[in-house]
């Protein structure tokens, strides 16, 4: 043998131990590829939709403040708040943690698929290609966009891990030995699985699925023998369920209005069978679907719907021992959406994230249902090419697909934009797309969004009208938005009124704000009557709130500041002195701290706070005060903790955030500083104020393009802003 030959052989020698010690290099290096081509840009996806409540807004999340247990799903915010801690609010990494999760679940189904195939095809190469198709068919398809790029759906990724590793415990577990041990290890993902999110409570049935078709191959008495494990997880099943039904889903879940079970399963069937479209034909994809509730059985479309599922479920059952793969892939699907998609109503009866799960079953039958189409075909018509590319060919469509969905979700004006598109009667898509614009301070045009949605949506008026009058007041239109909210004083539920009552007192406050800065446009005769005629008004709409809802802090606070603003605080400072007399009562004291606070007595209104956070300790105006009055007084280290704990009851109080970073400011911790202002531009990038603070950070860090990028914001939202134009001009060229 010559020498090149020895050399190649010796190659050889050593590069085949590698591939059969590690199988599983490969394909999922392949599917690790597909996935990141898939998502590659979804990766700076903003925070969108229900993210204001699950991430932003959620104190549990952002202070790791969260109950373990079924209640709550524990573990998904677990990893949000991980996730917090690792890069605060920015969005890549929770992303990459989604993507991670995708893909690992992609790897499930890989192996799920692979010995599914092990009991229909006796070729290795040909099980590992199906798999591999299968997982790929999982991984690119667009339907997963929303639950994969969508942060808030991480709840689906991780439920459906840990549903797919207690699939896998039971598939994997010698066949003789599955018994108790059996069962109690597939109860530790099946734990978890509930911990993230309530749908994993199928994993039983699931199981006994796969046991039917394939251990048992469709008869019943062989899974008799393995009653030990079926009795364990039947009891605790069933403990679990009464669980969930009776105490988690309660607080989870929220029933719509006047849709009973009935029709709720009347709307279901219509939604399931638009999910079984959107599986074969992923088109018109939509955040927020307008999907009207069904009125009763013998409507079209329900009969219709009705007809396609009990033809797919008896073709399932028909199927279970003549091609038991497919009957596995259409039972899964009805066992899977079975929490989402029966007769327990849920507020929003069709999500493409509820898909998530269901199609880590429907997909092991796709190389199968190409494979049989391509022959079908084949006998009929000559056609070029494997029944293996075209599934690549498939594979390729749906991948691009995904990344034009992904694009859509990559703006938040553009997706709210394609909601409305496709939903231009459902109000929620309205309301997103005006406050994406609203962030971007474009507010003429999320006016004219919402006065869209009143045409469009007429019975909803009020709700828009609500949002439309806070618009108005941003952009100066004052008595608009007091004619557009003194309609809902007295319409609606006592809640929505002393919320409607409220806003109406802070519009009038508007007014006295522009009046004070054109103070010199008046005698002082005129100006006295024109803030009476504001502040009078105000005061009653306050008032009018606090008879509606004793409770309601803002407008308590407002209360008073307006009272003041009219020379009245000696008087109503009496009257809560009076009260307190009796009974240590919270808006009493509060009363005399704000009315002390406006008089720039803070020593009074530190002592007076103090007494009221021990009667109510969850007031976020309260404590904001507090920490102002304590920075006035010089005590920043007190001040700090109070702003923090404002924070802490309301994570986007903005103007707490603003003045603590302040505090840091002044105390040259920039990190932190820094930190608190960016909180800030989320919720308003324009803010002028903290773009201004920020651009000072940066310029006593060196770091100029940062500081000439947030003066040029300034220069944006407030042209001529003498401070920007002087740190521009200290930045030179």
């Amino acid at each position: 043998m010559s020498r090149k030959r020895r050399s190649r052989a010796r190659d050889s020698g050593r590069h085949e131990p590698a591939l059969q010690k590690f199988p599983w290099a490969l394909p999922a290096g392949l599917l690790f590829l597909a996935a990141l081509i898939a998502y590659w840009n979804s990766f700076r996806v903003p925070l969108v939709f229900d993210d204001l409540l699950t991430i932003q807004r959620n104190a549990g999340v952002r202070f790791g403040e969260f109950h373990w247990g079924l209640a709550g799903r524990a573990v998904l915010y677990l990893t949000f708040t991980l996730n917090y801690v690792w890069s605060g609010q920015e969005v890549w990494s929770y992303h990459f943690i989604n993507f991670c999760l995708h893909f690992l679940n992609g790897l499930l189904v890989f192996v799920l698929a692979e010995q599914v195939f092990r009991h229909v095809e006796i070729n290795e190469q040909r099980r590992r290609l199906y798999a591999g198709l299968a997982a790929a068919f999982f991984l690119v398809h667009p339907v997963q966009t929303e639950s994969v790029t969508y942060i808030s759906s991480r709840s689906e990724l991780l439920s459906t891990f840990f549903y797919l590793l207690g699939v896998l415990t039971f598939v994997l577990w010698p066949e003789g030995r599955i018994g108790f041990f059996c069962s109690f290890a597939v109860a530790i993902p099946y734990a978890i699985g509930l911990g993230s999110k309530e749908t994993a409570i199928t994993l039983p049935a699931a199981i006994f699925l796969y046991d039917f078709l394939f251990l048992a191959r469709a008869r019943l008495v062989p899974i008799l023998t393995r009653w030990r494990f079926y009795l364990t997880y039947i009891l605790g099943a069933s403990g679990a369920i009464f669980y969930l039904l009776t105490r988690v889903l309660k607080l989870t879940v929220t029933a719509p209005q006047n849709l009973s079970p009935w029709h709720y399963f009347l709307t279901q069937t219509r939604v399931l069978v638009r999910y079984v479209q959107l599986i074969f034909l992923p088109v018109g994809l939509n955040l927020d679907y307008d999907f009207r509730p069904s009125s009763g059985l013998l409507e079209p479309s329900v009969v219709a719907s009705i007809a396609i599922l009990t033809f797919l479920f008896l073709l399932g059952w028909y199927l279970r021992q003549r091609a038991p793969v497919f009957a596995f892939s259409i039972l899964w699907f009805f066992i899977t959406l079975s929490p989402t998609s029966s007769v327990v109503p849920i507020v929003d009866v069709i999500f493409e994230h509820r898909l998530y799960l269901p199609l880590a079953g429907v997909c092991i039958s796709f190389p199968g249902l190409v494979e049989l189409v391509y022959r079908r075909l084949r006998d009929r018509v000559a056609i070029p090419a494997t029944a293996g590319a075209y599934s690549f060919i498939l594979l390729i469509a749906l991948t691009t697909g995904t990344v034009v969905r992904n694009y859509v979700w990559g703006d938040e004006v553009r997706l709210f934009t394609d909601v409305v598109a496709k939903s231009p009667r459902k109000e929620r898509a309205y309301n997103g797309l005006a406050w994406a614009l609203y962030k971007r301070a474009e507010y003429e045009r999320a006016i004219e969004v919402l006065r869209n949605g009143m045409r469009n949506v007429p019975d909803n008026a009020n709700g828009f009208s609500e949002t439309l009058s806070q618009f108005y007041l941003k952009t100066g239109r004052y008595q608009e938005a007091v004619e557009a909210l003194q309609k809902n004083v007295d319409v609606g539920p006592p809640d929505l009124r002393a919320l409607a009552y409220n806003d109406l007192g802070v519009a009038y406050l508007y007014m006295w704000n522009d009046l004070q800065a054109r103070r010199t446009q008046f005698s002082a005769g005129e100006y006295a009557s024109r803030a009476e005629s504001i502040l009078k008004p105000a005061a009653e709409a306050f008032l009018g709130a606090l008879k509606l809802d004793s409770g309601m802090d803002s407008a308590l606070d407002s209360y008073v500041n307006a009272m003041c603003y009219r020379g009245k605080a000696n008087e109503i400072e009496a009257e809560a002195l009076e009260r307190l007399r009796t009974k240590e009562e919270f808006n009493a004291l509060y009363t005399v701290g704000k009315a002390a606070f406006n008089g720039n007595d803070y020593a009074k209104a530190d002592a007076y706070f103090e007494r009221a956070e021990k009667v109510n300790p969850n007031i976020k105006i309260m404590f904001f005060n507090h920490g102002y009055a304590l920075a006035k007084l010089g005590r920043e280290d007190r001040a700090i903790e109070k702003y923090v704990q404002a924070i802490r009851i309301e994570p986007i109080f903005i103007e707490a955030h603003h003045n603590l970073g302040q505090l840091y400011l002044r105390r040259r911790e920039y990190a932190k500083a820094e930190e608190a202002f960016r909180e800030v531009l989320r919720q308003d990038p324009k803010h002028v104020s903290s773009n201004l603070n920020l651009a000072s950070i940066y310029m006593a860090l060196g770091r100029k393009t940062q500081a000439r990028e947030h003066l040029q914001t300034v220069l944006e939202a407030s042209p001529g802003n003498q401070q920007a134009v002087t740190m521009l001009a200290q930045l030179g060229s």
